[in-house]
């Protein structure tokens, strides 16, 4: 399994919503994938997920339909 991090921009004074629903989102929120761990963080970004996925393919997935769906990001950046 390979490692990512995820950077996550909130919109404005959405950040408490965002994080109440990922704090219920499963460690293995789809197959393939399993969050690892999760930071609030202070700057431009307002939170960072480390996760592992078993393939590129399911990294997408995982922050382009299942991440992304959660209300109030505004953008995210991921990282190998």
């Amino acid at each position: 399994m390979m490692k990512y991090q995820v950077l996550i921009k909130t919109i404005s004074g959405r950040g408490g919503e965002f994080w109440e629903a990922f704090q219920r989102m499963p460690t293995e929120p789809m197959k393939g994938v399993m969050i690892e761990s999760s930071w609030s963080l202070y700057g431009y970004w307002d939170f960072v997920i480390f996760f592992k996925a078993d393939s590129n393919e399911n990294s997408l997935h995982f922050v382009g339909e299942v991440l992304r769906a959660i209300p109030g990001i505004a953008d995210t950046s991921t990282h190998r």
